[in-house]
């Protein structure tokens, strides 16, 4: 997958579906005019995949965005559990 949007625009790329019974959609692939609405539609796509990046015409990556990041801060706050063995 091309992570280099076309000159001037924003490629918005999700993957890792969370809900992949339900929906037979792959990943998410969506070229944007502006970086606010490549942004918006991560931040939207969340609860949906895993991972979602925002790169830019020469495929660096601006943002990442996703329901892992969630998660990994979800368990930093809670501590390990203890086993009683």
């Amino acid at each position: 997958m091309q992570v280099q949007a076309p000159k001037g625009q924003y490629r918005v790329i999700g993957n890792g579906r969370i809900d992949t019974l339900s929906s037979p959609e792959g990943p998410l692939w969506k070229d944007c005019e502006t970086f606010d609405e490549a942004k918006d539609l991560a931040d939207r796509s969340g609860e949906s995949y895993l991972w979602i990046y925002v790169y830019d015409d020469n495929g660096e990556l601006l943002y990442e965005a996703g329901s892992y990041q969630e998660h990994a801060e979800r368990s930093k706050e809670e501590p390990p559990a203890q086993s009683n063995t």
